[in-house]
């Protein structure tokens, strides 16, 4: 029988156990791909202001809570508010402007419609008149031609011829009346046509009165949006903020960067895999996430999508190698791992070890 010398019975209780991790380990490294570059991510949303000015409140502070909606920041109003305010002034006047105008344009075209009647009627009957008298005249006329006649026959007295030309000169001046007088209600025709069209420009005027009133609606809401945008609120709902850039008193102009927020519940991994490991790695695969903040503790994770350009496809400096000199790196690519939050426990840009198994789908 073999005895074991006691450095024997040691060296083998250390060495069986170091065989048995090291087939462990490598049965493990044969389906797991191990990341070490890798961090959490999350979608930062910068808030920035639209409009120039002072902010007068700013009631919020880096690490804080927020919800949907709730007020960031307040940015100096006065000057909007007063233009609101003239505007609505404008408004009002235009408004009465154009109740004036309407109430012109009718009573204006009932005064003339009536005036127009009225000439149109009178015209009638002058028409009438003047007919009536170019009849007595033609009567006149050949009464007067008969009695001409006669009279240098000296077969009528001298009363009738004189009686005859008393009557042809009343008959012409009767007719001269009564045509002075129809041209008279023409020409009063004419000036009630006249007002009509004077009419259809003051209602082209309360039409460019009416384009106006739009015109200042239009510039109330633009200035309603620029008010509201003088409020800024949270775009997102249990949002935390991370870190804010400008205080109450300080001026901002339009799309300077005012503060960052981030929802905690959109959040995944992004890690970064060798080209070489690549083909291993499958949508759907399932991970094991350690995140050295919490040294010991296991998160679970699946593989979401792989990007189909390496990292360095993105580099602001590429390296074109103009000496010839080639060195062969090893290229990485971007891959996005899906992680539920735990307990508020996961932020943003903390490093994480992920161990993906390529044995799945």
């Amino acid at each position: 029988m073999i005895r074991l010398s006691r450095k024997q019975i040691l060296m083998a209780a250390v060495a069986v156990p170091v065989f048995i991790y090291l087939c462990f380990w490598l049965v493990k490294r044969s389906h797991t791909v191990y990341l070490d570059d890798a961090r959490i991510a999350s979608n930062i949303i910068a808030i920035s202001s639209k409009v120039p000015g002072w902010i007068v409140q700013m009631p919020i502070s880096s690490g804080q809570l927020v919800d949907k909606n709730t007020k960031l920041a307040n940015i100096d109003a006065r000057q909007t508010q007063l233009a609101l305010q003239t505007i609505d002034l404008k408004i009002a006047n235009k408004k009465l402007s154009i109740e004036r105008a309407k109430t012109q344009q009718q009573l204006v075209g009932d005064r003339v419609k009536n005036h127009l009647h009225s000439a149109e009627a009178t015209l009638d009957s002058t028409q009438a008149a003047l007919q009536k008298a170019d009849s007595v005249l033609q009567s006149a006329q050949s009464n007067f031609d008969r009695s001409k006649s006669m009279w240098s026959k000296k077969l009528i007295s001298a009363q009738r011829w004189d009686q005859a030309k008393l009557n042809l000169s009343k008959s012409t001046h009767a007719y001269s009346e009564a045509e002075a007088q129809l041209h008279v209600q023409e020409s009063e025709i004419q000036k009630a046509t006249a007002a009509l069209n004077e009419q259809e420009i003051q209602i082209k005027t309360l039409e460019i009165l009416q384009r106006e009133l739009e015109l200042l609606e239009v510039e109330k809401h633009n200035a309603q949006i620029d008010l509201s945008d003088r409020e800024i609120h949270s775009p997102l709902n249990n949002a935390v903020i991370d870190k804010t850039f400008v205080h109450a008193g300080e001026y901002v102009l339009p799309g300077r960067r005012m503060l960052l927020l981030h929802d905690p519940q959109d959040i995944w991994i992004q890690a970064n895999a060798k080209e070489t490991e690549i083909r291993l790695i499958k949508p759907g695969a399932k991970a094991k996430i350690y995140i050295d903040a919490y040294p010991g503790r296991e998160f679970d994770a699946v593989v979401e999508r792989l990007d189909h350009a390496t990292t360095s496809q993105f580099a602001l400096l590429p390296n074109p190698n103009p000496s010839g000199n080639f060195t062969k790196v090893t290229q990485r690519l971007s891959l996005r791992i899906a992680i539920k939050q735990q307990d508020n426990l996961l932020k943003p840009g903390m490093m994480v070890e992920v161990e993906i198994d390529t044995r799945q789908p």
